[in-house]
């Protein structure tokens, strides 16, 4: 999107194709990481969850950490002039604060602790990362703060981690079977810490003293010639990982063999291209995903890795900036998302059955970039183009079943002149792009005619307005109350709130 026209010709005439819900949140301050939290509450219409977003500051206030409730619609109910009518420096009414806390330092990326999502762990432009109990640390007065005084004064984390020589920005990853956090940094080492032993004491919150308690890295991993950029957990496992960096190298480790690396991809992308972040499919078990400078997306095949002169399932250069974060779809095989600084989030339908090629040196899906065919790749199957602003720093699927295909994405827009800030997008893809072209035909066989011929158009479900919980229900419900307490059905919560109060209409399948 080069310009205005495009950018508003792209919200009103394709967006309502191509999403089944958008929003947009305009940030003050730029930021740099987005995490989903846990499930709070389920209706009819919507479920809320806890998100937690970054604050990057330019000193004059206090860098933060925000804890923030969203309201999430639901597959199939928002009208086509819902997902289409954000307005780029708005905010969202159905993305509300609850806490803010102030961060030593920016926050450059965040993960939670699976087993307990209010716990997330951060890093910032120094050696040190931070675990945070979100739920047990105290609030801090957004309005009331500046940056300097005592009321400014960053939190106390739960726990400080400690252990890298040199600053350690950006590579984190947490492992799902077991609170083990894993980090890489500027001084080529993977660090790896296990909280179990603290853990009563990190939930029951509240770190000591100015900085609060320390805890040393259990495990130092060597093997990197130069600073690590991504570092990732074999799913399923607390010992196992790959990571990816500034030596062009791809390395996987087994702590259980030692401090060094197990297998080493050199020049995983080419030589001299730094690779700037790596996931690790959580469906097949076997698929690695990496991105680098270049723009260049690569997929790994473990089961046929043998050394470090192994072959890539597939390669793709339609990125026309670094690719600086991947994410593996968490419930559906084989897709997966990247996104970096051309502003760009691409979806990508892999086959985890392809066979892995023999000859070809860039493997057997090598296209796109400059200088290849103008042709897209079967495996592209969707571009999100809302962050025009600035380059996409972060994303995540939701991995509630309840929003399938939900993602959270924010940009840094702190270039852009006009607006400055960031953005926070929250949308799912029209799942008649992603689901199976059979059952997807069959669903359009029942308005045939109002597809060709604009006839027989389906029936429009008018969904009841938005009534609040401590608002007495209506007389006409009174009526109904016997069924309800017999186990008849129960009228659910309001439907999208994003349609003024006035309900939204939903074409039935």
């Amino acid at each position: 999107m080069d310009n205005d026209a495009h950018f508003h010709t792209w919200q009103s005439r394709l967006v309502p194709l191509m999403y089944d819900w958008f929003t947009h949140h305009n940030l003050p301050w730029p930021t740099q990481a987005c995490r989903w939290g846990a499930m709070l509450e389920d209706a009819p219409y919507k479920t809320k969850f806890r998100v937690y977003i970054s604050e990057q500051t330019d000193g004059s206030e206090p860098q933060k950490l925000i804890a923030s409730n969203v309201e999430v619609t639901k597959p199939h109910v928002c009208s086509s002039e819902v997902v289409s009518s954000w307005q780029e420096f708005s905010k969202c009414p159905y993305i509300k604060d609850q806490k803010v806390i102030f961060h030593p330092g920016e926050v450059n990326k965040m993960r939670d602790i699976p087993q307990h999502p209010e716990l997330i762990v951060t890093h910032t432009d120094s050696p040190e990362l931070y675990l945070w109990n979100m739920d047990k640390q105290p609030a801090r007065q957004r309005e009331k703060s500046s940056g300097k005084g005592a009321q400014s004064a960053p939190s106390v984390a739960e726990l400080r981690l400690t252990g890298h020589e040199e600053d350690a920005l950006f590579p984190l990853a947490t492992s799902a079977v077991a609170p083990v956090i894993a980090s890489g940094g500027n001084d080529k080492m993977v660090l790896l810490w296990s909280i179990q032993d603290h853990m009563e004491t990190i939930l029951s919150g509240g770190g000591s003293g100015d900085k609060g308690p320390e805890l040393a890295a259990r495990t130092k991993l060597r093997g990197h010639d130069a600073t690590i950029e991504d570092v990732v957990f074999k799913p399923g496992s607390s010992e196992q990982l790959a990571s990816v960096g500034d030596d062009h190298a791809m390395i996987f480790w087994d702590t259980r063999q030692g401090d060094g690396p197990a297998t080493t991809i050199k020049d995983a992308h080419g030589k001299g291209l730094d690779i700037q972040c790596v996931d690790w499919d959580v469906q097949t078990g076997y698929m690695v995903a990496t991105g680098a400078q270049d723009g260049s997306l690569r997929i790994w095949d473990l089961r046929s890795m043998g050394g470090s002169s192994s072959k890539h399932l597939a390669s793709f250069k339609v990125h026309t900036g670094g690719v600086i974060r991947l994410e593996w779809h968490p419930h559906h095989r084989g897709i997966l998302a990247s996104g970096g600084e051309d502003k760009l989030i691409m979806v990508w339908r892999m086959n985890p059955d392809a066979p892995v090629p023999e000859a070809s040196e860039t493997g057997s899906g090598a296209k796109g970039g400059k200088g290849a065919s103008k042709e897209l790749p079967q495996e592209l199957i969707f571009q999100h183009a809302g962050h025009r602003r600035g380059k996409v720093v972060d994303f995540q699927w939701n991995s509630s079943p309840l929003v399938p295909w939900t993602m959270m994405s924010v940009s840094d827009d702190g270039e852009d002149e006009e607006v400055g800030g960031g953005s926070l997008q929250l949308w799912r893809v029209n799942d008649l792009i992603w689901r199976d072209e059979e059952e997807v035909v069959a669903q359009l066989e029942k308005h045939r005619d109002f597809i060709i011929n604009g006839q027989n158009p389906p029936e429009l479900q008018v969904l009841p307005p938005e009534r609040k919980p401590e608002e007495a229900p209506p007389p006409a419900a009174e009526e109904d109350k016997g069924k309800e307490e017999a186990g008849g059905d129960k009228e659910g919560s309001p439907a999208d709130a994003e349609a003024a109060g006035e309900g939204a209409a939903a074409g039935t399948e």
